[in-house]
């Protein structure tokens, strides 16, 4: 027969590696899971514009949650930082018609939006940001 002591100890010893194990798996699970947050400015006009921006947002996998204030033209946005980034939920919203804060829509697509969602852009801007298509 073995010896009891040998056999508890060396239980003992895989009980210690897997708690370690698991540990480090929780620890990597929460993290990967920690939401982002971010809030930049989408101009727009109306409560088209609202639900345009938003649908956007919500097409880029990762987003979790979106919400547009037509009064201050800020974007709220909630998402998963290892599915997507602030900068793809900026691109999609310009590709959508839309101008943010880091990116600019096409002239195109900025003109063929609803005539009562055409909103005056800054001259400015259009010179030093750069649009949703350019790296």
């Amino acid at each position: 027969m073995k010896n009891p002591i040998r056999i508890s100890g060396f239980l003992m010893f895989l009980m210690i590696i897997f708690s370690g194990f698991s540990a480090n798996a929780l620890e990597k699970e929460e993290t990967s899971n920690t939401p982002g947050e971010a809030e930049f400015t989408v101009l727009g006009l109306c409560g088209m514009c609202k639900e345009r921006i938003e649908q956007a947002a919500y097409s880029v996998r990762g987003v979790r949650r979106a919400e547009w204030d037509q009064e201050s033209q800020k974007l709220s946005v909630r998402y998963r930082p290892n599915r997507t980034s602030q900068e793809e939920i900026e691109r999609t919203i310009a590709k959508a018609g839309h101008d943010t804060e880091n990116f600019l829509t096409s002239d195109e697509k900025h003109a063929n939006l609803h005539h009562c969602c055409v909103y005056p852009r800054d001259p400015e801007k259009l010179k030093t940001s750069k649009r949703y298509d350019e790296e």
